[in-house]
Parts: structure tokens; sequence; C-alpha cells
């Protein structure tokens, strides 16, 4: 069960991001927190903020989330202001309007305050679990509706922040839900319980008495003393009377013809004709906890529920207009049109894809996005085996390389002979950051209405998209440039495949490809990347003798091959196999991409060779179409993915391409 408690605003003057999240003080609830039992481990993995506890209206989350001085505190930071409303909730914040908020928990441990009332009266939280925590409005007195207008927060949103105008000077304690407060006046209506809420209220106090009963035994542990098989006994004595109410209020509601729903009586002396139960509406429930999304009623169960009434109206003999009044459908204009339609003689049955007759009132759900075929990348495990550098806060990193000659080898000497000087060699190559980038627009009403939401969509897309395109760039044999990397491929010659397929094929080209590795002495990290259709030839390749399988066939399931890693993907080309040394593949760290949106840019709209949006020149340059995000009311999206590659030493890559195996 998740529980609410708000927190009153803190006097103005301070930092308006800063608030008190939760106190110590008792609620209008009359219940305590115990601020030193807060678990927040799971609260800091999502520190989602919603507004209102509405799961629908986040609108940022929290930071530095600890308890300060017996308060829990936290600093709050908002979603940036890509629309209206979190612009205007951005000033009502920065103008101190909006400063209450309002904890969302699940209490771990409790005890009562009230020795009389231990179930239903107010409680002592000792141990509480935070699952989220909402921004609220403060009371809507006139300066804080003078303060929202200067602020320019429209009255929409003015009234999503303060609701209706008080009337009551009551005060007022909230439901569950946060909703329409109830006044909370000395004198109190209360409606007298029928059987069915009896009975949902028994259930209720069953459930605690058995939590309540698990956490007892929780806390003595191994040690059951008399004290605590006494407190034991008693909960047990408890739970078998409440149940044995449940058993005789249930009794009591199939002996009179009850239902779980019904909360009217006939008049004196007028029979009652009633609906079976399975077939009664469904029973009123409790306010569903915020996080609990709303249960989706099928456009055929309407339906169905007024074809079976109307078969039991028919049965009983009695008035359609009386079955629906005693049965609480009077007001269902849904049920109402659905009844008259069955009483009436139909020519055709409704279709879905009946034009005019239905297939208008047939609702269209759409389903999450089906990603595209994720391809399994080659430069994240690449860069994993390789080498990482880091800039930092420079343009460019210096990577020293030990030339292959002249050597420094010592050699033999005879006594008392002199002793070779050498001198090694050096040489220096420069790594800067180049950069992947993309950009893609949409309109602000797909933006704050698309399912799924368009913008997680779209960066989900580019950076699978973008991973792609990146190996076969990588893979290529196209030399580097001032934009782009080099290809592993570039200035390297291909080796010639062997012909005749089969094992023999097979192993002749694992070692001349192996052969250039061990001809420049670097053996230390090899790696294969190839086709996932050569990985299934190799395991399927028969041995020499055309007994069994390759012999590595186990070792190939598990990702090696000669006890080398094999990198496997789908943009390697069929029949091309690379084998190079991954401890001189040198990467740059921070190659994570990085996402913006902008509502104020300019756009050339062009996917393959977007211009500036005007050169100077005779005559100027424009480029066209251009496409106003401010003017039109659309977002752009734009990903940089920064990043930079390349083979230490040269001589350490080997390649095949047609391979007959």
């Amino acid at each position: 069960m998740i529980k609410i408690k708000s927190t009153a605003a803190p006097p103005p003057g301070g930092d308006p991001r800063e608030f008190v999240m939760s106190d110590g003080t008792v609620d209008r609830m009359g219940d305590v927190i115990e601020q030193d039992g807060w678990e927040l481990a799971n609260f800091r993995r999502n520190p989602i903020a919603l507004f209102g506890h509405s799961p629908g209206f986040p609108i940022g989350k929290w930071h530095d989330v600890q308890v300060r001085d017996g308060q829990l505190t936290g600093r709050l930071e908002l979603i940036p202001p890509a629309s209206e409303r979190m612009r205007e909730l951005h000033a009502a914040v920065d103008a101190g309007v909006l400063r209450a908020v309002s904890v969302g928990f699940h209490p771990i441990k409790a005890e009562p305050l009230d020795p009389d009332d231990p179930w239903f009266g107010p409680q002592r939280f000792v141990k509480s679990e935070l699952v989220e925590c909402s921004l609220v409005a403060v009371p809507a007195n006139a300066n804080a509706l003078q303060v929202a207008k200067a602020a320019g927060i429209s009255r929409e949103t003015q009234s999503l922040i303060f609701g209706e105008v008080a009337v009551w000077d009551q005060a007022a304690r909230r439901g569950f839900n946060g909703g329409i407060a109830e006044h909370d006046s000395s004198i109190r209506k209360h409606k007298a319980m029928n059987l069915s809420d009896r009975i949902v209220a028994a259930q209720t106090n069953v459930n605690a008495l058995r939590d309540a009963l698990k956490q007892h035994y929780t806390d003595v542990g191994d040690v059951l003393d008399e004290p605590a098989i006494a407190k034991a006994d008693e909960l047990n004595a408890q739970i078998d009377a409440e149940l044995r109410r449940i058993d005789t209020m249930q009794k009591s509601e199939a002996a009179v013809g009850a239902a779980a729903t019904d909360t009217g009586v006939g008049a004196p002396g007028v029979a009652v004709a009633r609906v079976p139960a399975p077939f009664l509406p469904a029973a009123p429930t409790p306010p569903r906890p915020f996080a609990m999304p709303k249960k989706e009623e099928k456009p055929g169960e309407i339906l169905m529920r007024a074809i079976i009434a109307k078969l039991f109206v028919e049965k009983a003999g009695r008035p359609a207009e009386a079955f629906l009044a005693e049965n609480g459908w009077s007001e269902d204009t849904r049920v109402r049109a659905c009844f008259d339609w069955v009483q009436r003689a139909a020519t055709a049955p409704a279709f879905t894809n009946v034009p005019t007759w239905a297939q208008e009132l047939v609702r269209t759900q759409f389903a999450d996005l089906v990603a595209a075929l994720l391809i399994a990348s080659i430069y994240q495990p690449l860069a994993a085996l390789g080498v990482r550098y880091t800039l930092g806060r420079y343009g460019t990193i210096s990577i020293p390389v030990e030339g292959t000659t002249p050597t420094v080898a010592g050699s033999f000497v005879a006594e008392g002979a002199p002793i070779p000087v050498r001198q090694a060699a050096f040489s220096t190559i420069a790594m800067g950051l180049k950069k992947m980038a993309v950009i893609s627009s949409f309109s602000r009403e797909l933006f704050e209405s698309s399912v799924p939401n368009i913008d997680t969509q779209l960066r989900d897309m580019m950076g699978r998209h973008t991973s792609a395109a990146l190996d076969t760039v990588l893979i290529d044999n196209i030399a580097a440039t001032t934009i782009r990397p080099a290809g592993l491929r570039a200035g390297v010659s291909g080796l010639t495949p062997t012909t005749g397929g089969g094992f023999t094929a097979l192993v002749a080209d694992l070692k001349q490809m192996l052969n250039v590795l061990t001809a420049a002495n670097s053996l230390r990290m090899p790696v294969w990347i190839m086709n996932p259709q050569q990985v299934l030839s190799i395991t399927l390749t028969q041995s020499a003798a055309g007994v069994g399988v390759f012999p590595f066939k186990a070792e190939v399931e598990q990702g090696r091959l000669m006890t080398y890693p094999i990198i496997s993907s789908s943009t390697v080309p069929v029949g091309m196999v690379i084998l190079l040394d991954a401890a001189d593949f040198a990467s740059l760290a921070g190659d994570d991409p990085r996402f913006e949106l902008s509502d104020q840019a300019t756009l050339h709209m062009e996917d393959t060779a977007p211009q500036p949006i005007g050169t100077a020149g005779t005559p100027n340059v424009v480029a066209a179409p251009v496409r106003s995000m401010f003017q039109t009311d659309s977002i752009a999206l734009r990903m940089i993915l920064p990043m930079n590659w390349m083979m230490r030493r040269t001589g350490l890559v080997a390649w095949i391409t047609g391979v007959t195996w």
C-alpha cells in the first residue's frame, strides 16, 4: 500500500528549488513519519518528481535527497521548458507560488499512536520506503494568485496548480489519492455500511492483522519467549474472529439475497427482482493508488452486460426501466444505449469492418513500436579489448609509438669485448575527437501526445542506427580524413582465399591470416571479426577425415576460436573475415551520444548534403528548403557522438573476403 503525506510550504526567501520533502510533525491524518527510518536506496535509483502524484505528469527529478536536522530534504531539477506548460511551472517554482511537496511512500514498520484504536487510528511510521515526491499546490490565496498572474502564468495552469478556490474555513482532510479535500467539520455524517462494505472492511482488517503477525515474527527472530508467544496468540485469535465474522456476513448476504453492490431496498410490500450475483455490475472499489493504471474496459463488455441484463428482464417479466434503476445503470448512457438497441429488432449484426454500422465505434490501440532488428556491434567490444585514452580538457592527445627498427636488442659478446651501443626509434601519432551527428524534427503536438513518445523513440532509434553505420565505417578500407577515422582495412591488402571449401580451406585461411600477425611479432590480443554465417559454417565443418565436426566447435559456440575472441556482426559482409591485434586498437573514451532539444533552431531540411543556411558570395547562396522550429512550433532533436579510433602500428590487420567455407 502506498501512503501520501504532504509537507507545508517553507517560508519564502530561500532557494526556490530546495524543498523539505518530509518532517516529523503530525500530519492531517494524525500520523507521524520517523525521519531516521527513511529507506532511500530504491528512490535514488529513480528519483522521479511528479505533479500532484500523477504518474502521467512527470516534471523532473530530485537531487541530494537525505535526512538533515530531522527533515528529509532534496533539490528539485525540473525538466527543461520545452513546452509552454513546463515554462509556466518553472516560473511558478521560481516565483515561490509552488513551494509545497508531498511524498508517496510504502510503510515498512508502523506502531499505533492510539492504544485504543491500534488498527484504524493514527500511526507512527517507524520505517518507510520513499517511492516518489510530488510538487503540490499551496493554498489559493489572493497573494499567491497575484504572484502567479505577475509571472505570466496562464489561467489554465493556474487552475491546474490551485484547483477551485476554497470556500470553507474548516481544516480539510485529503483523500488517499490527493483528490478534492473532505471538509473536516466537527459534525460529520456517517453513512451506514451495508453487508458488502462490512465484508470488504473485515477482509482489509484480516490482511492488516496477517501483516502484523508476519512483522511480529520478523521482529522477534529466533527468540520466541512467553511475551512473544502471547502476542502471537492474540493476533491469531483476532484473525480467527475476523474470519468467523466474514463467514457469518457472507452467509447472511446469501440468505437475504443481497449482492455485493446492492445499496437500495424495494418499497414495502413490493417484490424486488434482482440480478444473479455473476451478472451484477462490478462492486464499488476504493480509489486507485496514484501509480496504478486504470483498468481498460473493452468495448464488448458494455454490450455483453446489456445483453445479459435483457435476458434476465425477459425471464423475470419486469419493466426494463425499473431493472436499470435498481441495478445502478440508469445513468450509464453506454449501457442504456446498448440496452435500447438490444430491445429493438435488428436487421443485421454489427461488424468491425462494416462502414456506418459500428465500424466507427471500434477503437484502435497502438502497441509499442517494434524496434528494428538490433545489430550486434563491432566497435563497443573491440574498444573494450583495446586501449582507451581520455582527452580531458585537451583537444588532442599525442601517442608515442616505438619503431620496429632499429632494434635495441642485446647481443652475445665475448669476455672483455666491447658491448654494442644501439639507439631506439620512436614516433608519435596525434589523436583528436571526430563526431557523428544527426538531427530529426517533429511537431510539438506529436511530442506531447504520441504513444510511444516520439522523443524517447527517436533517441533509441538514433543510437541503434548510428551504431550500425559506425561499424560499417570501422571495417571499410577508406583512409582517414579530417572528418572521419580510417577503416581497419585501409592500406591493407586482402589475402587470397583458399579454394575448394571444407575443412582444408578453413584451416589454410586461418593459418595465412595468423601468419600476418606472427610476422609482426604481435599476438598480444588477437580478435576475429566475421559474419554470423561464417561462425555457423565453422561449427558445421567436418574434420579432414570426414568424421565428426570441426574440432573447435564447442569453443566457437562459446565465442572463441583458437582461444582468441570472436566478434560476430551482420555488418560484416558474408565471406569476409578480419583478424587484428586489439592491443594496438586505440579509441577515445567519452564516446557516448549527447542528445539536445531545441524549439528555436532553423534547419536546412536536407538528409544527404545539408548546407549552411546562408553563404555570402556573388550571388549569395541560401539553403532551401529551410524550416524554423520557432515559427512552426516544432522541436528539433540533435544527437552528437564524439569519438575516434586508430591502429597505433601498421601490419597488425589481416583480412580475407570470399572465403569458400
